[in-house]
This record gives C-alpha cells, structure tokens and sequence, in this order.
C-alpha cells in the first residue's frame, strides 16, 4: 500500500480517511475550474494507480525504490558525456563547474511536481549516495525550490567521497560542495538540509544526518568547515563543530562580497577558493584571543542581542533561574529531599520544550532500568505501578519509553567511576548522538583518587575538568552534591533542618566559585508525609542579566508522589505539550 507522503511527492494532497479507495483534488486541473475543491482524482492507494475525471491526467504512484531506477538519459552531441541536457550543463559551466564534476558526482536531471510552484518543473536531480546506493534525492529548479524524498534517508551530500579520506570539508549546499571538487579538493561533502535558523530554539532534528554519519568522522584529523557568511551559518558552524569536536576542526573564510563558496568560485576563479582553503584558521578553543577571533559573534550579540536563558518551564522560576548551555550547575539539599527528582524534572522539560537530549550517569539509580522507569513516569504524569488504582495505560507506557529512549542515555561505565572515565563517554555522546546536556548524580559517587593532595585541592581540579568540558561541548552541565553531615539541633540528638549552601559541601568554597549556577532543593516540612511542598532556593547566578536573579522568598511547588513531577499552582505547566496517546487510566 502507498503512503500519504508518497502521493505528495505527485503534487497529490490527501487529509482524509484512509482506505483502499479516495478521491484527491487534481494538482493539474483543479486550480483553474470554477469549483477548485471539488475532489475529481481518484486513486487507488493499493496498488498506487491513479485517474483524473476532469482532465483524464493519469499515472502510477511508485515507491522509494523510484529513486534506484537508472538515471534519465538524453539525446545529446558526443561532448555531452553526462546525464543532464545541455542547456542544464551550459547552466552548471556558468556556476564554475565543470562537466566532469557533473559526471563524478552522478547529477541528473528530472521533470517533477513541485508543491512551492504547484507544477511540474525541469529540476537538477542530485542523488545522494551512501556506499553506492541512492539513498535520497533532492531536486532543484530554476527558481531555488528544493524538494527531498519523503521518508527517505538523511545523509551528507557526497558522502561516499570521504570514506577514505583523512580530512573532509563540510559545507551548506550542493553547489559549494561542486565548487571544492572543481579544485581537486574530492574530500568535500555537503549538509542535507542547510543551515538551521539562527533564532530556533529546537534544531535536533536538522541534525538528524550526523547521527546517521558519524562513524565516517571518526577517523578524521582535520574537518574543514565553510559554511555561508551570515547568522545561520553561524549556528550550522557551532552545532557542527560542537558534535565533531572543536579541537579537529579548521573554518574557511570568504571574502566579504561573498556568502559562500560557489559565490567566490563564480567572481574571484577558482584560485581564490583555493587560498580560502589554505588561509583556513584553527577553531578557537582556549588560549589569548583578539576581537578578531570572535568578531562575527560580538557582531551578531550587538544586532540580535545576547543569548538569554531559555524557560525552564515554569514561570514562577524563570525570573530567578532559566537554561543556558555551556553552563555549570550545582544542585544540593538534604538527603531525600529531591533533589536528583527536580534535575530530572528540568532535564524533561528542556526535552519536551527543546529537544534537548542528556547523558545521564546516577549510580544511585541502577540498574538501568529503574532510571528510565522514573523518567518514563515523570514524562507521563502517572506511576506504571501495577498495584496502584490509577496507572497510566500500555499506550501512555510506550509513548514514555518512545521519549526517553530518544532523550536519554544512561552511561555507567563498569571498569571505573573515575571523572575521566564518565568524561569519556560523555564526549562520545556529544558526538554521537548530539547531546546538549549532561548530569553527574550525586557527585560522591564518583572514584576519586586523591593522590597526596588535599581534598580541597582535589575537588578544584575536579570542577576545573568539568567547568573545561561544559565550555568546550557547549553543554549544560548538572551536579548533584549532597552538604556535609547535618548538624545536630541545638540541645537534640536530631538533625537540623536548615537550608544548606553550597559552602556545605565537602570541599568548602570551591563549589560556589566555580559554579555558575547554585540551586538548593528544600522541603520545609519533611516530618509530615502528606506534606509535599517543596521549595527552590536560587542561592547564585553567575550571568543575572542573561539567567535570572538568586531568590529572596524560595519558589514553592508541590511533589507529586506517584508520577515524581514538581507542580507549579497545582498544575504542570506542560501538560498540553505531552505528547499522550490516550490519558484514560486503565487498572492493569
């Protein structure tokens, strides 16, 4: 049976029921009758046949395995050697590529519907390749339009031409990655996709393609990165970078009257392109740096303003505390009263708002399975207790395992619970999967070894480790830390209930230097079980203009026992943005 989308590839919309049987409006005829709705296509979705009434259009839906079939062969002089016309090769010799880039890169060409001008077009067929198979397809007409093959896999552009390379060039369009290889520079692949935008706040799945191709980078020394010359490809130019690691990747610069590497190709030749390449400079890690290095970005903070927090999801916090990448936080309180609970309430909430994806190392949790249960509860708002009167359902059940196995990852490394060890992996999944967070929970549970040095050195060098990570990653970095033992109340054997700082952690004062954030978890009352109120102490904000101002008064919310989620007014705030299935409990 066809899809939906594949119909969409013919131009034909379809929102209605499925079945063996439907009527579509035509895109050949319809847009000119007197009644435009009138649904005149009929078409039959088993076998993929379809007849207009009206203009009597026909045809065939065929399926992905369309984009397999033999190229499009045209009839042309002898020195056309390639699979494009020759008005569509005079067009690629005007864009400085030459024919044997056309043929190495096997472009062809099709006439195809597209949805943007709603009507057949001549387009440049550029086939996508991943170990000799085609395995997507993007079409490109003479007014810009792109269309890709719907459902089919994303990749890099020219992926095929790195396998074997040590280093690679990454660019934003198909036309820059020609314009590398009419240099001889064969190691140049394109993204599917182009740039994100500057100003989306959720862009995990325009970067879908790096998690399908990371293995060809692994093996890389230097990754070039020329992308276009404005905010887009800034952002491209830090998410590329973060994933692939910035101590490998060298950026190429245009000139100013260009945007990208086929402009300078088309005005300057291809010598120019060529010191482009060669004048490439190291990405900027650490080190002395002048305005130069970071002009681009001072440019962009002046015109669009400084990158603020994002919201945590509640607002009642937002004002005090909100998200920022290449941040470190410290989160501490009394044993048991939730603190590794609220970590992971902000954690999903950043998924559920941004995409964010997390590596997740909480021993205390294990196994592993107990850490996804929770988080799985947390997302759908009920317990998956078997025994309680009002537990989610099998389809709320495996909505949550759907979500957190697309957010999270559990890294419990079983030789040794050594920083460098959880670092490691880590790092493998910023690079991997595109992780923008991480958590250590709790922050004793780690292997430290002191090696002579005293305890408070030991842990300044430890956070200086985790403080140089959550910079060079551009990772939103969480460390639980329980205080010291409580004191025991004046003239008592109990212990005190007092709000602990950061002060209160072994190790003193580094904690609240090196931190950029503190939050304190506090429950006011933790003696009376049916209390579940919860206060949130914002004790330090590094950046207060950019993420908030530490709180006077703590923020009050409510712990919900069976689902482990944090109320805000007795409501959470994003209930609407779950994405649940069906919300009837079932008693099974």
């Amino acid at each position: 049976m066809i899809t939906k989308a594949q119909l969409y590839d013919y131009g034909i919309e379809y929102k209605g029921r499925w079945t063996h049987e439907i009527k579509a409006i035509c895109p050949k005829c319809s847009t000119s009758r007197k009644k435009k709705t009138e649904p005149c296509l009929s078409v039959n979705t088993e076998n993929g046949v379809f007849v207009c009434h009206h203009c009597e259009w026909s045809g065939k839906v065929v399926e992905e395995k369309k984009m397999r079939e033999k190229y499009i062969k045209y009839n042309k002089p002898k020195y056309n050697k390639s699979d494009v016309s020759d008005a569509m090769l005079k067009y690629f010799k005007s864009r400085g590529i030459p024919q044997e880039v056309v043929i190495k890169n096997k472009i062809t060409e099709e006439k195809v519907y597209m949805p943007q001008v709603q009507r057949e077009a001549n387009t440049i067929r550029f086939n996508y390749f991943r170990d000799g198979e085609c395995v997507n397809v993007k079409y490109r007409d003479r007014n810009k339009n792109f269309k890709q093959v719907a459902g089919a896999e994303k990749v890099f552009y020219g992926l095929d031409d790195i396998k074997e390379k040590e280093h690679v060039i990454i660019v934003e369009g198909e036309f820059d990655k020609l314009s590398f290889d009419a240099l001889g520079l064969d190691f140049c692949v394109s993204v599917p996709d182009g740039a994100p935008n500057a100003n989306a706040k959720n862009v995990e799945a325009k970067f879908s393609y790096l998690d399908n191709c990371y293995k060809y980078f692994e093996n890389k020394t230097k990754i070039f990165i020329a992308v276009d010359n404005d905010a887009n490809g800034r952002r491209l130019l830090e998410e590329l970078s973060r994933r692939l690691g910035r101590d490998r990747v060298w950026i190429i610069d245009f000139p100013e009257d260009c945007k990208d590497a086929n402009d300078v190709l088309v005005k300057h030749g291809q010598e120019r392109l060529y010191e482009c390449y060669e004048d490439a400079r190291a990405y900027p890690i650490e080190g002395v740096f002048g305005v130069d290095s970071v002009e681009e970005m001072l440019w962009d903070s002046y015109h669009n303003g400084k990158e603020k927090g994002l919201t945590t999801g509640y607002p009642s916090l937002d004002g005090h505390y909100s998200l920022r990448a290449a941040e470190f936080d410290v989160f501490t309180g009394i044993p048991s009263h939730g603190k590794t609970s609220f970590c992971f309430q902000i954690m999903i909430n950043s998924s559920i708002l941004y995409g964010w994806k997390w590596g997740v190392f909480s021993p205390e949790n294990y196994p592993i399975n107990e850490l996804y249960e929770t988080l799985i509860e947390m997302y759908v708002g009920s317990t998956s207790d078997i025994d309680a009167d009002s537990r989610m359902n099998i389809n709320e059940y495996d909505a949550g395992m759907k979500f957190v196995n697309k957010h999270f990852f559990a890294v419990y490394p079983e030789d040794s619970f050594s920083l460098d060890n959880v670092l490691e992996r880590f790092q493998y999944l910023v690079r991997t999967k595109g992780i923008k967070g991480v958590i250590i929970d709790p922050y004793n549970q780690l292997d430290h070894d002191y090696s002579g040095m005293s305890e408070a050195n030991h842990v300044a060098n430890t956070l200086n480790k985790i403080r140089r990570f959550t910079k060079a990653n551009d990772v939103k970095f969480m460390v639980v830390a329980h205080p010291i033992t409580m004191r025991s109340a004046a003239g008592t054997n109990t212990m005190d209930n007092e709000v602990p700082t950061a002060y209160r952690i072994s190790g003193g004062a580094n904690w609240y230097n090196k931190a950029d954030n503190i939050i304190t978890v506090h429950r006011p009352n933790p003696k009376d079980p049916r209390d579940t109120t919860s206060h949130i102490h914002v004790q330090k904000i590094k950046f207060q203009k950019l993420v908030g101002i530490p709180t006077g008064a703590p923020i009050s919310f409510n712990y919900h026992r069976p689902s482990g989620r944090f109320y805000e007014n007795g409501e959470y705030p994003l209930d609407d943005l779950v994405n649940k299935i069906d919300s009837d409990r079932l008693p099974y």
